[in-house]
């Protein structure tokens, strides 16, 4: 990837020049594909990333690797990171790309968890438009994945690293299963490569989004490509309680085994998840950034209100005068004895507690409804982080509690 991280490791050969050209300060990313540095383009005097493949990657591979730099830099889009350059230095095969300043996708759901959707829905909208101008451009980038997205401090989405992954597949196992949580049906079973395999790929991101976590989460390459294979798509409604039903048929849609039944483009999927997203959702909040509600309250009435506001206020005096003039009822002379109140219960302290016993406990101490939702904090799978409302609350008549839980297999259900 091409985005600048901080807490990196420090260059041990900061001082290698590159083709006379590129100066290697930082090394901030390494994986099976090679490394990625912060280095400083002496000739135009500004800084970019730099992935270097070492001297142990076969001709064939630096080959297939500068094939895909050059397919990578036809596509010139604002949610594209740029390719400038590539070549070799010596036995190193190296490509030069922008430099972005930011966060990759997998990075966010790591520190945030799950995303509101319609901030997934502005993810998802740039995502799709990076696509769309690739496979405009006759390329396909065959790994859509959160770790290829970054997203710089304004919230702008760039995909990055087009073929590099599939052009080192086989070189090394974890890379290979980072591929496989995100490879579509077809690439298995050796079927052509379409623009929808892309919309497959973008379509697990919006679900990784959305929920949380991958939407395949096998231990092995085996299992993760085996559970794509065998049964319906992934049901984010099974994953997050609260997820619109319409959300979670379109998400569906662009995880169909079938290449035919997902959606035709990208954006015609972008567009359709924003449609239900962005509905009762602020246009104005951004990635990132948490904005606090805005203050609402009673406003002075403009000068053309004012009459009607005063024939209201005269109407409801003659209205109060009306039933004044009626006689009152007789008062009863004794005085009354209250009835005796029911003692009131409280809200049981359920945190720590497994989500399933959790909600049996409030229901059984008179909550009349037991929402949940998955949640952020320290406790083991379905554990239960946060309750509202708070232990030693009043419960009402009809009263609703929320639970908030860490993400696990089979939460609702009850202990032994």
């Amino acid at each position: 990837m091409a985005s600048e991280k901080t807490g990196s490791h420090r260059a041990t050969a900061g001082a290698r020049l590159l083709a006379s050209r590129y100066r290697l300060v930082e090394r901030i990313d390494e994986g099976g594909a090679g490394e990625v540095w912060r280095a400083r383009d002496e000739k135009l005097d500004r800084d970019v990333a730099i992935k270097l493949l070492g001297p142990d990657a076969d001709d064939a591979f630096r080959a297939r690797f500068a094939d895909e730099a050059r397919r990578a830099a036809a596509v010139v889009h604002p949610n594209v990171v740029t390719v400038f350059d590539e070549g070799r230095d010596g036995a190193d095969a190296f490509m030069v790309m922008e430099l972005v300043p930011g966060k990759t996708l997998r990075e966010i759901v790591a520190e945030r968890g799950p995303l509101p959707a319609h901030e997934v829905a502005r993810l998802i909208r740039q995502v799709a438009a990076a696509l769309d101008a690739a496979h405009a451009a006759g390329v396909i980038h065959c790994d859509v994945k959160p770790a290829n997205v970054i997203v710089d401090r304004e919230g702008l989405a760039k995909l990055t690293d087009f073929g590099i992954a599939r052009a080192a597949r086989d070189r090394d196992e974890q890379e290979l299963l980072g591929t496989a949580r995100y490879i579509a049906p077809e690439r298995v079973e050796g079927g052509p490569v379409t623009a929808r395999t892309d919309v497959y790929g973008l379509g697990l991101v919006a679900y990784e989004l959305l929920t949380g976590r991958p939407a395949f989460d096998g231990a092995t390459s085996e299992e993760l490509v085996r559970e794509r294979l065998v049964g319906p798509p992934p049901s984010l409604r099974l994953a997050r309680v609260g997820i619109d039903d319409r959300l979670d048929a379109i998400v569906g849609r662009a995880l169909a085994t079938l290449p035919d039944r997902r959606y035709a483009s990208a954006g015609a999927f972008a567009r359709a998840f924003s449609d239900v997203a962005d509905r009762d959702s602020d246009p104005t909040s951004s990635l990132g950034s948490t904005r606090a509600p805005r203050a609402r309250g009673w406003t002075l009435p403009r000068f053309d209100s004012s009459v009607a506001i005063l024939a209201v206020l005269a109407i409801l005096f003659a209205l109060f005068l009306f039933f004044s003039s009626f006689p009152r009822g007789a008062q009863p002379t004794g005085t009354a004895t209250p009835a005796p109140s029911a003692p009131t219960a409280e809200t049981p302290n359920v945190l720590g507690k497994k989500l399933g016993d959790a909600i049996g406990l409030l229901q059984a101490a008179g909550f009349a409804r037991v929402a949940w939702d998955v949640g952020q904090g320290p406790g083991g799978a379905c554990a239960v982080v946060r309750q509202d409302p708070t232990a030693g609350t009043a419960i009402g008549r009809g009263a609703t509690a929320t639970l908030y839980y860490v993400a696990g297999k089979d939460c609702t259900k009850k202990g032994d």
